[in-house]
């Protein structure tokens, strides 16, 4: 058995350039994710080998479900903002290019690791368009059934794959820019199956032509607006189309279309009568979905769920976890808005995307079932935060697939402080006009959380910066240190102090439930007292940053 174990490590020890991106990574002492050299070279935004702004991918792929192989081309047509010979882009190692082609020059594609090197002989100068088709094929990696790429089979034994590159990194299916920053304005993506299966992805379906020779169909969508790069995705299988009726916020008339699994049609077709009402909720807070030209499209898939654009990802469980709706199908489509719509202009600030879908729960749980159900589903997030490791990141550096547990504050943390900046800011009529107008300002650009801090400041009239900072880089928050006594009268006394000073003014206290009447306290440094007869803290009308386990 030890002999069989270590041969084991052994294997995955020598084969790390393919299996280290499903381990979960080494923290440095600070708790963040150890990076290496080549980590920190292909993750650097400010790389001068990345001198360029992706225009348009062209993703043409036949996908052969039998041998787990694609073969196909990407064609990125981008412009120089720089004038230089080389230019660096994203590929898996492993990954066979087997040619490529420029419409000028003769330069070199080398392919080093998980990069490609495009050199041209002579300067290229500042603002000339270039489109580089690379030719390739390859089986993806794919280990206890992760990968970019999912080879499944549905209940009756048929092909059912879904690709999902987010963390994996997207080069691990095709040649690409794999930072977020870079956007292209639009995509294609052509995918060929066998004539049996069916392929929904981003975007519109533009065509589907038959290929008599090999018996095989061509699905051809395009995306008209800017996608980034993780969102590029398709799904293969033997879907059916239901559509649902909507009325968006401007009064136009539009079709959500739902692809799943045909045996599933019974299922699917109740479960998404929600999708109509869960986008009418989130047109009110954030402005009409965005995506209307490109479609809004469910798409059953062989995992959980991904917030794919206008195309997104949602597994076969068809059930509903909060009384009428799914709040995994709710978090999802908020995405269209926080992370698609505006994004994170560096996977270090992650938290932009999931602190801001998570709360969206929060929201829609709030107009739909009122206040009282909000602070329940905020009080979740508060039990859900370990609060160990900041949730704004290393910058600069490339991620990869799975990561440490502590890192999923990003959801329930970053919910937390725009709980926390809805609180001090104590006026919910300019808190959610700044919700809206934050989308609209800033729709389809890409952002760093000071960007983000100084919008929300701008928004709402005042400097929260020591808010922000508090959420997103101190594990060590204040602690309300609170103990109870009897005096020698025997008056029940309640005694309360922040351990350290708030960096912020809370305006309205913290709310206690006193002798069955709610009141405010104002805790400083130095401890204060109150007489009660009976005491109730009311933590979910309150700020939350403490940690588990506070003083009592």
């Amino acid at each position: 058995m030890k002999k069989s174990l270590g041969y084991l490590l052994f294997f995955l020890f020598v084969s790390s350039c393919y299996y280290k991106p499903f381990v979960q990574y080494r923290l440095n002492k600070k708790g963040f994710k150890h990076f290496n050299k080549k980590e920190k070279f292909s993750g650097d935004n400010a790389n001068p080998y990345r001198n360029y702004d992706v225009k348009k991918y062209a993703l043409d792929l036949e996908v052969f479900p039998d041998d787990k192989k694609i073969a196909g081309s990407m064609t990125i047509d981008f412009v120089t903002t720089e004038s230089q010979k080389t230019f660096m882009f994203d590929f898996k190692k492993g990954m066979k290019v087997l040619s490529y082609s420029t419409p000028f020059g003769k330069p070199s594609l080398k392919h080093k690791g998980d990069l490609l090197y495009l050199t041209y002989s002579e300067i290229i100068p500042k603002n000339k368009r270039i489109a580089l088709k690379i030719n390739y094929k390859g089986k993806p990696k794919n280990v206890i059934g992760e990968g970019p790429i999912q080879w499944k089979k549905d209940d009756k034994d048929r092909h059912w794959i879904s690709s999902s590159t987010e963390g994996i990194g997207p080069h691990f299916m095709m040649p690409c820019n794999g930072l977020l920053k870079d956007e292209p304005d639009s995509t294609e993506i052509n995918i060929t199956v066998p004539n049996d299966l069916v392929v929904a992805a981003n975007g519109k379906l533009m065509s589907v032509s038959e290929n008599q020779t090999n018996q095989t169909k061509t699905y051809k969508h395009l995306v008209t607006n800017p996608i980034n790069i993780y969102n590029i995705s398709f799904n293969i299988g033997h879907f059916i189309m239901l559509k649902k009726d909507y009325t968006d916020l401007n009064g136009f008339k539009r079709i959500i279309e739902c692809q799943v699994l045909d045996y599933n049609e019974v299922d699917a077709e109740r479960f998404y009568d929600q999708a109509p009402k869960i986008i009418g909720v989130f047109e009110e807070l954030y402005g009409v979905y965005p995506w209307w030209n490109d479609g809004c499209r469910f798409i059953e898939s062989t995992f959980a769920a991904m917030e794919h654009q206008s195309g997104i990802a949602m597994g076969s469980e068809y059930y509903l976890d909060w009384k009428d709706y799914n709040l995994t199908l709710v978090h999802e489509l908020s995405h269209e808005w926080s992370g698609n719509n505006v994004t994170a202009y560096d996977y270090c600030d992650a938290w932009i995307h999931e602190g801001l879908a998570t709360y969206s729960e929060a929201l829609f749980i709030e107009k739909v079932y009122g206040h009282k159900a909000y602070e329940k589903k905020i009080q979740r997030f508060y039990y859900g935060t370990s609060n160990k490791i900041p949730i704004r990141k290393v910058c600069g550096v490339k991620y990869s697939s799975w990561i440490s547990y502590n890192d999923m504050d990003i959801y329930d943390k970053g919910a937390l402080l725009m709980h926390s900046l809805r609180i001090v800011v104590d006026n919910d009529d300019l808190f959610f006009k700044a919700l809206k107008t934050f989308q609209k300002d800033l729709a389809q650009s890409n952002i760093t959380s000071d960007h983000f801090m100084q919008k929300f400041n701008n928004l709402l009239g005042n400097d929260y910066s020591a808010l922000f900072n508090l959420y997103l880089d101190d594990t060590e928050p204040p602690i309300l240190r609170v103990y109870t006594d009897i005096d020698e009268e025997g008056k029940k006394q309640y005694h309360y102090k922040w351990d350290k000073a708030l960096p912020f003014e809370l305006k309205n206290g913290l709310k206690l439930e006193v002798n069955d009447e709610e009141v405010s306290i104002f805790p400083t440094t130095t401890f204060q007292s109150i007489e009660y007869k009976s005491l109730k803290l009311l933590l979910p009308k309150s700020i939350y940053f403490l940690p588990k386990g506070y003083k009592k």
